[in-house]
């Protein structure tokens, strides 16, 4: 590359002249002409790198003092060409293709919670089948974050991201045709490993077209799209999905039932975020560094038309070109950016790539880069565990709340003989004790939370007839007819008559628990799935829930971005963190519905300013060669924690609320406590 030299008579007076000057001359850059005579830190910092053996800086115990001295002229060479290419529409649109990736992260998150009922049904699935529905999603955004992360530091951010959104994409439309459980959990997880490299890479890619000045404010933005993300999936699921349990049974029953529709519909954000990024540049920082000069150049051009006001007199063209980049480079930095593999075989070329890779997350926990690592580490799985446990309990317990007033509201009949009685209307929430049924019938109703208990059933028939929660115990079933019910038996202690469509007396169990059942006869008894589900689901209140809990959200990344900037990192991770832990205890006294989504709103608007600072003091905190592996690393760690969460809040419901109170309240203030320990990088350059 040919650089230009200037005269001795000019070096003086220039300086410490900035590149958005407009000079048309070439700067030359050295390692104080990198230094902002403004920055009290960094010109600190540039005495230190000028001290050279004695006190080595952080990149040059890393890749030696030349490739240092060339990371500190390469980002001071950025934040001059971004302040000229100017802050403005090209941004605004970038945050919006970036923030629709991360509005893909958030739907595949809480997607899962609408459609398990769904899926319950319509795929015959236990309990623990569920909660792995829930789970696969997360270790999948784990396995994505980890990957896609590393991937973005080596390969670059647009095309990292672009290829993790389109497997995303590609799977998520898949999963919404798979009709059995483990073809769809399958294309769940691939889709999962797809979206999860998002938030690491969008992140990384956005802030990367950010001046120092304005990098916090505009992140925030990215919050705010991955909000809107969950108040999209939320009115799509009120608009789509049916809203009781009753209703989901009947909808299973379609051939491509509501919820496939919902799923396929929840990949609109996803591939709006591909066809934004096909028409974006890559980062210039990231080709900066890999050595790629020219197209680094155009970049910044391209951000400077975008943000040039068309047709304004004075509007001048953009002042730099790669003749003012810095002298004596190393191309790409050594590192993960070394061109080529050593090796002469394709084995040689994988295991070298292996190596690099490793090599990438070694460095995380290496000198002088550990120490922030842990740090980090503490701060998003202890924040991650309280928040997501906490977003699994509170639409269950309120789920549970609603459970137990109905069941208080249950109706009683004692003592009370039917006889010749057709009964063709639905029957809810009763408990019948110690009555007798005579020669009546059941015919085409339901039965939803019924308890027959110590009844007598002589010469009754049951005829298309359906069941929630019902059941017969400690009663006596004689000469009556079950045809086209659900009401069935459980795991038979006895065999069927080989003549007639009778069964031998015996007591069993099933609908049927600790009953004698003499000389009855099942005409087409429904067979395979025996699924218990509950038609007393009433999909509203978590619908509702989601919903002003997502908006809440939105208020918290507004504050963040108003505040990041002037106070600071550090202080607002510590803050709201601390403030989500006051508040936890009061939990306790949560005792209805709505206490619970009010809670959940403040408690949310706390978090997400936290959560938002910390995304932003993770990437200042990386050089540009471990960004993005560092946080998608980090990323990973808090689905682990998120896991984890849900796991343990699960084993909650039914114990005092003090316990999630006490739990969420100590991950808090733990990870209040910690950022603490944390360098403020507001300053820093990318």
């Amino acid at each position: 590359m040919v650089v230009s030299v200037p005269r001795e008579d000019e070096e003086a007076s220039d300086e410490n002249a900035a590149l958005v000057s407009g000079h048309r001359r070439p700067a030359t850059y050295t390692m104080m002409d990198s230094v902002e005579p403004h920055d009290d830190a960094v010109v600190a910092a540039a005495s230190s790198q000028a001290g050279a053996a004695d006190h080595p800086s952080t990149d040059t115990l890393e890749f030696g003092g030349a490739a240092a001295d060339d990371a500190s002229l390469l980002s001071q060479f950025h934040e001059d060409a971004i302040k000229q290419a100017g802050l403005g529409t090209f941004q605004m649109l970038l945050l919006l293709v970036a923030g629709l990736g991360l509005a893909a992260d958030s739907v595949e998150v809480f997607v899962v919670f609408y459609i398990l009922p769904s899926a319950e049904v319509e795929m015959c699935i236990t309990q623990v089948e569920k909660d792995w529905m829930g789970a696969i999603t997360f270790v999948g955004m784990m396995v994505g974050a980890t990957l896609w992360g590393n991937l973005a530091d080596r390969m670059g951010r647009r095309r990292t991201l672009l290829s993790a959104l389109g497997v995303n994409a590609g799977f998520s439309v898949i999963a919404a045709f798979m009709p059995t459980y483990g073809t769809f959990m399958t294309a769940r997880f691939c889709s999962a490993v797809g979206v999860g490299g998002s938030l690491p890479v969008a992140y990384a890619y956005y802030s990367e077209f950010l001046p120092r000045s304005d990098r916090g404010r505009f992140l925030s933005g990215l919050v705010m799209m991955w909000s809107l993300g969950g108040v999209y999936v939320a009115l799509l699921a009120w608009i789509i999905l049916p809203r009781t349990g009753l209703q989901v049974a009947e909808d299973s029953s379609e051939h491509f039932s509501a919820w496939h529709q919902f799923l396929l519909l929840c990949t609109l954000p996803c591939f709006a975020a591909i066809a934004g990024l096909i028409f974006s540049p890559e980062s210039p920082r990231h080709l900066l560094e890999a050595g790629q000069d020219v197209e680094a150049m155009l970049a910044y051009q391209r951000i400077f038309k975008s943000n040039s006001k068309k047709g304004a007199e004075g509007a001048g063209q953009y002042q730099l070109s790669e003749l003012e980049l810095p002298t004596k480079r190393i191309n790409g930095l050594g590192g993960p950016y070394a061109s080529s593999s050593p090796g002469k075989s394709v084995l040689a070329d994988m295991i070298y790539s292996l190596e690099l890779f490793w090599n990438s997350f070694v460095q995380l926990f290496c000198s002088p880069h550990v120490k922030l690592t842990v740090t980090l580490l503490v701060i998003w799985i202890s924040a991650a565990f309280g928040f997501y446990g906490l977003t699994l309990w509170f639409p269950e317990y309120i789920r549970t709340l609603r459970d137990l007033l109905y069941s208080s509201k249950a109706q009683h009949v004692f003592d009370k003989t039917y006889f010749n009685i057709t009964f063709n209307r639905s029957l809810e929430n009763i408990n019948f004790s110690g009555s007798r049924f005579i020669s009546c019938r059941f015919e085409h109703l339901t039965l939803s939370h019924v308890l027959f208990e110590n009844c007598t059933m002589e010469a009754c028939t049951f005829a298309n007839v359906r069941s929630s929660r019902t059941l017969f115990r400690d009663s006596e079933i004689s000469k009556s007819h079950f045809v086209d019910t659900d009401l069935w038996w459980g795991n038979l202690p006895y065999k069927k008559n080989e003549d007639e469509e009778t069964w031998e007396d015996g007591i069993t169990s099933g609908r049927f628990e600790h009953c004698n059942l003499v000389n009855n006869s099942i005409l087409s008894l429904s067979q395979g799935c025996h699924l218990d589900f509950d038609y007393n689901l009433h999909l509203q209140d978590i619908f509702t829930e989601n919903l002003v809990g997502q908006l809440a959200l939105l208020p918290g990344a507004l504050v963040c971005a108003f505040l990041v900037d002037r106070v600071g990192r550090i202080k607002i991770i510590g803050v709201t963190f601390l403030l989500a832990a006051l508040i936890s205890p009061f939990i306790w006294l949560l005792d209805s519905g709505r206490a619970i989504i009010a809670f959940e709103s403040v408690l949310n608007l706390f978090f997400v300013a936290g959560w938002s600072s910390l995304a932003i003091a993770t990437l200042e905190s990386y050089p540009t060669h471990l960004r993005s592996t560092g946080f998608g690393f980090l990323a990973a760690i808090s689905r682990l924690g998120a896991v984890l969460g849900f796991t343990t809040f699960s084993h909650l419901l039914r114990s005092s609320r003090g316990v999630p109170a006490m739990l969420s309240a100590a991950c808090f203030a733990v990870a209040g406590f910690t950022a603490s320990r944390l360098p403020e990088a507001r300053t820093a350059l990318l």
